[in-house]
């Protein structure tokens, strides 16, 4: 049977080789020339395996207010009259509550939990170099009411299946354990640090994953190309039209990303899936200052940092920003600037020289949680929709959705990640 896959991202790439390993013929479409040239190009580089938590919660709704009001904050929502945006943003809405919260977790630690088996498995098998490391990740919340939210969270996780174990930690205990922070004990009420938390460089994964799958007899590559439409035949996918031609095809896997939305509305269906866009800095640290050991989050000013080598060259990469704007993928510099000014606060960096900066679009859903299955063409199917967490769950999502291609026994509940599933 032949596949195409639409999109060379990180989760077209994953894709494309748990299907190739099950035998498929595998098409690997994208507009781009290089994989891993959009989203997963400058990501945060945090596997969060344990940090699962939905953006759509109680506490985000009580903040709403002020994120429509405030161009500084780190959440920031340009309303607009898009219809696919009032539809998204009303299924958000309905989506914070304490029930769709724990909801969401049960469903993201069980994918994160496979994803964290078959990324060790192919990075293992295939002895890929990406960086990949246990360093550990302590989450950082400035305020005593996000950090009881996440106390409360670390209580949830910890009655479930496929829990991580998890640390609550002072301010002074934080400190002590990543003393490049600078910060001081008075400016935050506290961290939950995960021990078996890894980092690794996307980009570097998907160029090691793209150099197997060119290795593989049975994998094609249609870079550069364009999609077009689906040249259908009784409500099922003959081919693929794009720029370069028609690609015949069997079935095809849909992981556009932010695309993935207006390419189903073409199609004839609704996909709640919005880009959320994110920025990203790559940098090194200051001549003489202690480099960071940890993975960190500093959640309330939604900003992540990731210690990253280059050769022996100790960097960091910055990622964060949560920007509702429509489909704009240009760097605005004053969000930029902004993100830099508090990284700056943070760790002694080096923002004079080789910054290299990055922005790109989160494809978000409301619950947060990604869109495995089928969708209503019946040789369509769907893996799309991972928002902030696209690095993290994507050999798992790939895993899962090549067992429910193959007719296998999905390792997850499908229903967790339906289309249609209940909000």
């Amino acid at each position: 049977m032949r596949v195409c896959v639409l999109g060379a991202g990180v989760i077209g790439l994953t894709t494309a080789w748990e299907l190739a390993q099950r035998g498929y013929e595998v098409a690997v479409v994208d507009r781009r020339r290089e994989p891993a040239a959009e989203t997963s190009f400058a990501n945060g580089a945090q596997l969060s395996y344990a940090f699962v938590a939905p953006l759509a919660s109680p506490e985000t709704l009580r903040k709403i207010p002020g994120l429509l009001l405030s161009s500084a904050a780190p959440v920031r929502i340009r309303p607009t009259l898009d219809p696919d945006f009032i539809r998204w943003g009303l299924r958000f809405l309905a989506a914070c509550n304490n029930r769709m919260v724990a909801e969401t977790t049960r469903a993201q630690l069980a994918l994160s939990a496979l994803s964290r088996g078959a990324l060790a498995e192919l990075a293992q098998r295939e002895a890929l170099s990406f960086g990949l490391r246990t360093a550990g990740k302590i989450v950082l919340h400035r305020t005593r009411s996000s950090f009881d939210a996440a106390r409360q969270q670390v209580a949830r996780q910890a009655t479930l299946q496929n829990a991580e174990g998890q640390q609550v930690l002072t301010a002074s205990e934080c400190l002590e354990l990543e003393p490049a922070l600078e910060i001081h004990p008075n400016e935050f009420a506290g961290a939950i640090y995960t021990p078996t938390e890894q980092i690794g460089d996307c980009r570097l994964f998907c160029q090691e994953l793209a150099v197997r799958l060119q290795q593989q007899p049975n994998v094609t590559w249609q870079l550069g190309t364009h999609v077009r439409k689906l040249v259908m035949r009784a409500n099922r996918v003959s081919g693929i039209e794009t720029s370069q031609g028609v690609i015949e095809t069997n079935l095809v896997v849909l992981t556009l990303g932010s695309a993935a939305a207006r390419f189903a509305k073409f199609a004839g269906f609704g996909l709640p899936v919005y880009p959320m866009k994110g920025y990203s800095i790559t940098a090194r640290f200051a001549s003489g200052a202690q480099a960071l050991q940890h993975s960190v989050t500093d959640l309330n000013q939604k900003i992540v940092y990731a210690p990253l080598k280059e050769g022996y060259k100790d960097m960091v990469r910055v990622a964060g920003i949560a920007d509702l704007v429509g489909f704009d993928s240009d760097i605005d510099h004053r969000r930029l600037t902004g993100m830099m000014r508090q990284a700056a606060k943070f760790l002694s960096l080096d923002l004079e020289s080789d910054v290299r900066p990055w922005a790109g679009l989160r494809p978000s859903t409301p619950d947060s949680r990604p869109i495995i299955g089928w969708s209503p063409i019946s040789n369509l199917f769907l893996n799309t929709g991972h928002g902030a967490l696209g690095w993290t769950l994507a050999c798992g999502s790939a895993r899962q959705a090549a067992q429910m291609i193959a007719g296998e026994q999905p390792a997850v509940d499908p229903r967790w990640f339906a289309l249609e599933r209940r909000s």
